[in-house]
Parts: structure tokens; C-alpha cells; sequence
């Protein structure tokens, strides 16, 4: 498994020193899931956290009647879990599956809060993807609300052009939150135009 994504992108985000990264990767634990495996679902508590080194996963709500809503997919050098069952020891409301054969990083809830008071640049890494996402999460919800399929489609299109071609088209119709022949409808009327 090719750590050194890992490293490349704390360094992207925060001042991690390369010497630092032989005992901050020590705190993980290497996982590879299958194509549709989950690593966790809705009722369980979050055990780790994820930062994908190969591979794609959905993470996605499913209500009573069992439709699904995807909230996002974790591509590579994503980190992935739901961060608030993981640090309240709660049981999530999400799940996480795997798109495609995937290769993880893992990491407990000690580790991670060791990783966080002995490994500044960790720290600092985290300190700056939580405002990130954060403010994205806030778009989101606001673009959710106010956008029509076709502009979230657009958007999509425009920001991960390479994950149209890697995901099916029932789950980009899950994450736009139409039917896959609505979203068929709106590739045909966009193929026109």
C-alpha cells in the first residue's frame, strides 16, 4: 500500500515533518475492502477513522422505507468516517460502502486523539480540514435546498469530472437525489444542448 499519499497530503494542508511520518503512521492500521463491502452501517458505533489510499466509497443515509440518499464519495486522499459517532462514541445514522476495491488507512479513537496532542502538524492539518469542511457542508445544504438537479449535475461535472466515469449512474442519481431515468433524462437533454 502506497503510504506516501498520506503524508504527501498532510504536507499539502500543514507543516508535518517528514521525520514525524514513520511513528504517526504507526497509529494505523492498513484495511482493504471489497467492492460493496461496508466498513461500518447505520446502528453502529464509529470505531475508526478512514484516509483512502486507493479506491472509492459512498457514504450515504438510508431511511425506514429503505431509500438511500448519498451524502458524498471519498476518493482517494479523502478522509472518511462519521466524525461525530467516532469522537462521541454515538451510533451513526450513515453507512459506508465501498464503490470499488479499496485500500484504507485506519485509525482508532486513541490513536487519533494521541496523533492529535503528540504530532503538531497533525493537529494543524486537522485544525484546518475541519473548517473546510465545515464551510463546505454549509454550501452543500444550502445548494441541496436551492438547486435544481440539473445545476447540482453541472456542478459534478464541472468539480469531479473523473468520478462520472468511475461510479455508476444509480448512484450519482442517489447523490442528486432523482431517479436513474431522470438522470438519464437530464444526460440526454445536456448531450442536445
Amino acid at each position: 500500500m502506497d503510504t506516501s499519499r498520506l503524508l504527501t497530503e498532510l504536507q499539502s494542508k500543514a507543516n508535518f515533518p517528514d521525520a514525524d511520518f514513520p511513528a504517526f503512521l504507526d497509529l494505523f492500521e492498513p484495511l482493504t475492502l471489497k467492492k460493496k463491502q461496508h466498513l461500518y452501517r447505520s446502528g453502529e458505533v464509529i470505531r475508526h477513522v478512514c484516509f483512502v489510499v486507493r479506491g472509492c466509497l459512498r457514504h450515504y443515509y438510508a431511511n425506514e422505507e429503505g431509500i438511500e440518499r448519498i451524502i458524498f464519495f471519498a476518493e482517494e486522499n479523502w478522509w472518511v468516517g462519521d466524525i461525530v459517532s467516532f469522537l462521541e462514541r454515538k451510533p451513526t445514522n450513515l453507512n459506508l460502502q465501498a464503490v470499488e476495491d479499496c485500500d484504507l488507512l485506519v485509525i482508532d479513537r486513541n490513536n487519533f486523539d494521541h496523533a492529535l496532542k503528540n504530532f503538531p502538524g497533525f493537529l494543524e492539518y486537522y485544525q484546518k480540514g475541519t473548517q473546510k469542511t465545515y464551510t463546505k457542508l454549509q454550501e452543500q445544504v444550502g445548494q441541496s435546498l436551492s438547486d435544481t438537479a440539473e445545476t447540482r449535475y453541472l456542478r459534478l461535472l464541472k468539480e469531479r469530472p473523473a468520478l462520472l466515469q468511475r461510479i455508476p449512474q444509480h448512484y450519482i442519481a442517489t447523490y442528486l437525489g432523482i431517479t436513474p431515468e431522470s438522470l438519464s433524462r437530464l444526460r440526454k437533454k445536456l448531450a442536445c444542448e
